[in-house]
Formats: structure tokens, C-alpha cells, sequence
């Protein structure tokens, strides 16, 4: 916006050049060159035609005459800084509505003052009373409701305090064998003390793998430092990537900028825009286009042999000696093993229903034969297809390897069978029938059958671990104890019958509460008045 002293002065500098050839004139040349001037048409200062008339012209020269060129500006209003489209009670009114709520918009106001009836519908124009609410300190822009967000810049006194990660979508590069274009994508880790580039590499793909890499090395070469700042990228977003971050191991704080808020990342933007300019310019210009190898290649030397040396203008000196400052000595790196751990690739798969294994980039891994068409995840590392991790339920089942030619899956035990001795069908069968006789003949005869003995605790408890292939934990065997006391006295013989069937219908070695309920459920129909025996 222009100052209005400098708006006053060009309109007197025009109006000069105006009259120039009148004011240097002599006796009647004055007259004619101002009767010249009135014919002509001239661009003024806001690059109008315009075509003063004689009598302007005449005007204008005395000024200039009586006060130079000063005299020429144009005269302030007689009631410059006066209310002229409102009266002093509306704007009194609106400003204490203002005042009430900073927050309400000058329509609202203008619209509560026509809703009041103290002004006619449309009779105030939002621009006036803005300009005056703005002169009184009352507009939102004054009252700091409104405007430009302000920024700090991030201050940090040694190198890896703060470290910058960020993609970067460079040029294109030859890949495979018939040489297809593709675009490559730069991913930076920026050290903020000192815009040092840590670890600087272009990959083919902005994903959790490249991600992966480029961290890898900043720990193995450097160790943990301190605070990663990363914006909101979906690899960047990676569950697996966070959780490794959090690690005791590792514990590297992680903070996300704010989404569309680029100022947040002005120090990495500002470097992509240097390496858009002084390096990716170059390779674009090239005839033949790079591959991915020879394209890294040429960053690394231009990071080594130019920016690294070159005097950075926001902290006065080469990023390469800012680096070598001494600082506070980094916690060492964990163990390789621990980092290829924690940074695994996570897939889901399917394992093969009928050679049990599962596949990751073209190899195949033998697992557990138990798992068959079960739908888990896979943790691999992609650099390192030795063995891979089997996530089963939440939990890591299994370490699996290449299946070799001709291995088969080794058959689980057959947890079905209780650890002692084998169940005898047929003599259970046996003793049932002749419990039934030995029952039938007591009726025939008018006598009461003969009292069966009590099942104990220890018996029933025995019974419950044949069934569960398994000894009871202490919290099992209270609950066996609760029913127990529930039920008791337990026919034996029934408790035996209802505990096999059970096994024969369900399977064993499953839950305790399967067993229990099936007994229980046995047992009052036995009890109940026409219930039926299994």
C-alpha cells in the first residue's frame, strides 16, 4: 500500500510536468504554452488519460509560483478524521458490541445494529466501519484475532539435538533392463545445528523400506541422538517406525509438524530448494539420464565437495565445520541384531494350506503345521532374507527359515491324547451297563440300589487334567474347588461318563471352562426329576 505523503507527492510531480514549459516561459509565452497544455492529454501518476482544463492549469501555476513544488500536492479534506457515513452513536454501539465478543465479524455487528433498529437495513457498508473500528484499535486485526500467525525460529546449541527427516521428489532416473523412466524421491536427515547433511540417499519408492534404510545407517553411524522432527508422509506414519523409535534401546523422541503448515519445515524446504537448484538442475539438463547408482554417486560427491563447503547465510559458517563442534557425546548405537529387529517389515499373509508356508519376496518359509490357512504377519527384513518372524495373535510364534528341497512340515504332537494312560472305551461301557442291571434288578426287587461312593477333589481334579492333556494352574484349580463344593456329592461314575463324552464331542486339551460347564450341565439333568441320563 502507498504512503499517502508519497500518493500527495506524485500528484505533484505530475501536475509539474504539467505546467513545466509555462513556468519556464516568458511574457506571453506563459499564455501560450498553458492554452498548449489545455489541449493535450496526459498519463498521471496512476497511469490515467487525463486532460486538465485552462483554468486548472492557471491554477496549479500559481501555486507553484507562491509555495514550489510543495504547493501542488492536493489539499487534506476540511473534515479529514470526522465521521461522515455514521453517526457517533452507532459507531459507539458497535464498538461496545465489538468490545463484548473480540471474536464476532463486523457483518454480525452490522446485523445486530439493523436487528436493533438503530441503523437501516443497508445503511452501513462493512468497509466504513472497519476503517473506523480499525482507527479506534478495535478491528480483529488490532485486536490480534485476526492476521498472520507468527513463527520462531527453532534454536539448538550442538549438532543432534534436533535431526530433520523429509522425501524429496527429485528427477528421473533409468531402471531395469529397458531402461523405463522413473521418478526418483530424495530422502534427507538433516542435522538443524548445523545443516549438516547426516544421511542424504534417492530411492525408487517413499515407503517404510527406503525409511528403514536411511535410519538404519544414521544409528549405526552416528548412535541415538536426542529428537527427530518429520512431517506427516505416510511412511513417516509407519507403526512399526515409531514403536522402534520408543524402544529402550533406541528411545528417540518423534515429533510430527503440522499438517499444511510448511513454515514448520522451513530449514529442510529451504535445503531441497538449494539441492532443486544447484544439483537436480544439473542432472536435468544431462542428455542421457542417470541410474538410481549414478545419480546417488554425483549427490554424494556434490554434498561432499560443494554444500558441505560452501558458507550456509543463516548460521555464517560451512555446514562441515559447524558439524565438527564438540558436543555432548551420543548414546552408542544398540546391537545390529536388535535394530533389524525392531525396523522389520510387517506383511500380512496366508500360509499354504497344504506345504504350510508362507512367502516374502519370491522365498519361502517353512512354518508350523498348526498354522495352515491361518491369516498372520510376517516381519522381514528385506536386506536380510535369512529367517523371518511369525506374528501370530499379537504375539511373535515363531522364527521361520527358507524351506529347503525336499522338508516337509514337522507334525505338531498330538496334544489330543492326556499325558497317562489311555482311556479304555470298552470297559467304560462295561461298567456302565452293569451299574444299569445292578440298578434295573435293585427296582425289580423293591430294594434300593446300593450307595455309590463320593468322587473327591483329587479325582475330580485328576479326571479334569486327562481332559486338558495339561496340570491345573493354582487359579484353575480353585475354580474346580468352587464347583466342586457346588455340586458335591459327585456320582463317580457320572462324573467319569460326562467328562469322556464331553472329550469324545469336543476334543481334547481346550479350555477349562468347556469341561467344567459340560460336567455341571450333566449332572442336573441327572438330577432333575425326568431329566436324562448321557
Amino acid at each position: 500500500m502507498q504512503d499517502e505523503d508519497e500518493h500527495r507527492l506524485a500528484i505533484a510531480s505530475f501536475r509539474y510536468r504539467v505546467i513545466a514549459e509555462a513556468v519556464e516561459a516568458q511574457g506571453e509565452g506563459v499564455t501560450d504554452a498553458i492554452e498548449q497544455a489545455a489541449t493535450e492529454t496526459y498519463l498521471d501518476h496512476d497511469g490515467r488519460e487525463v486532460q486538465p482544463k485552462l483554468r486548472t492549469l492557471w491554477r496549479w501555476l500559481c501555486a507553484y509560483r507562491d509555495g514550489g513544488l510543495l504547493a501542488l500536492r492536493p489539499k487534506d479534506r476540511s473534515d479529514r478524521d470526522q465521521l461522515r457515513a455514521l453517526d457517533r452513536e452507532v459507531l459507539d454501539r458497535a464498538v461496545a458490541l465489538r468490545r463484548d465478543n473480540q471474536q464476532r465479524a463486523t457483518r454480525t455487528l452490522i446485523d445486530i445494529l439493523e436487528r436493533a433498529h438503530v441503523v437501516e437495513r443497508g445503511a452501513i457498508a462493512r468497509s466504513t466501519l472497519d476503517r473506523h473500528l480499525d482507527r479506534l484499535g478495535v478491528s480483529r486485526r488490532r485486536l490480534h484475532i485476526l492476521g498472520r500467525k507468527t513463527y520462531r525460529k527453532v534454536h539448538t546449541d550442538a549438532p543432534f539435538e534436533l535431526l530433520i527427516a523429509d522425501f524429496h521428489h527429485g528427477p528421473y532416473v533409468r531402471v531395469g533392463w529397458d531402461d523405463e523412466a522413473r521418478r526418483a524421491l530424495l530422502l534427507l536427515f538433516l542435522d538443524h545445528f548445523s545443516r549438516y547433511v547426516i544421511e542424504g540417499r534417492y530411492y525408487l519408492h517413499e515407503d517404510f523400506a527406503a525409511l528403514r534404510f536411511g535410519f538404519r545407517r544414521v544409528l549405526l553411524a552416528y548412535g541415538c541422538f536426542a529428537l527427530l522432527y518429520i512431517d506427516n508422509g505416510p511412511s513417516f506414519h509407519s507403526r512399526r517406525f515409531h514403536a522402534a523409535c520408543s524402544h529402550k534401546a533406541i528411545d528417540i523422541d518423534v515429533v510430527h509438524s503440522k499438517a499444511y503448515v510448511a513454515e514448520g519445515r522451513g530449514a529442510c524446504e529451504r535445503l531441497n530448494r538449494t539441492i532443486k537448484e544447484q544439483f537436480e538442475s544439473e542432472v536435468r539438463v544431462r542428455s542421457e539420464l542417470f541410474t538410481l547408482d549414478e545419480l546417488n554417486a554425483s549427490f554424494e560427491a556434490w554434498l561432499a565437495e560443494r554444500y558441505h563447503r560452501d558458507v550456509h547465510s543463516e548460521t555464517g559458517e560451512t555446514p562441515l565445520a559447524r558439524f565438527q563442534t564438540p558436543t555432548t557425546c551420543l548414546r552408542a548405537a544398540p546391537e545390529l541384531s536388535l535394530v533389524d529387529e525392531l525396523l522389520r517389515l510387517r506383511e500380512k499373509r496366508t500360509v499354504h494350506r497344504k506345504w504350510s508356508t508362507v512367502e516374502v519376496n519370491n522365498v519361502r518359509y517353512l512354518v508350523d503345521s498348526a498354522l495352515r490357512g491361518r491369516r498372520l504377519f510376517v516381519l522381514h527384513d528385506p536386506m536380510d532374507l535369512a529367517y523371518v518372524l511369525i506374528e501370530y495373535d499379537g504375539r511373535i510364534v515363531e522364527r521361520a527359515f527358507p524351506q529347503k528341497p525336499g522338508q516337509v512340515p514337522q507334525d505338531a504332537p498330538d496334544a489330543s491324547a492326556p499325558a497317562g494312560a489311555k482311556t479304555d472305551y470298552l470297559a467304560m461301557l462295561r461298567a456302565d451297563y452293569e451299574a444299569r442291571q445292578r440298578a434295573e434288578l435293585s427296582a425289580l426287587r423293591l430294594q434300593p440300589a446300593p450307595a455309590q461312593a463320593d468322587l473327591s477333589l483329587l479325582e475330580l481334579v485328576a479326571l479334569l487334567e486327562q481332559c486338558r492333556a495339561a496340570a491345573l494352574t493354582d487359579n484353575e484349580r480353585s475354580e474346580v474347588s468352587a464347583l466342586f463344593r457346588k455340586l458335591r456329592p459327585i456320582d463317580p461314575e457320572a462324573a467319569r461318563a460326562a467328562l469322556a463324552s464331553s472329550c469324545r464331542r469336543l476334543g481334547t486339551a481346550l479350555h477349562l471352562r468347556v469341561y467344567l460347564d459340560a460336567l455341571q450341565t450333566t449332572l442336573v439333568r441327572q438330577r432333575t426329576k425326568g431329566g436324562k441320563t448321557p
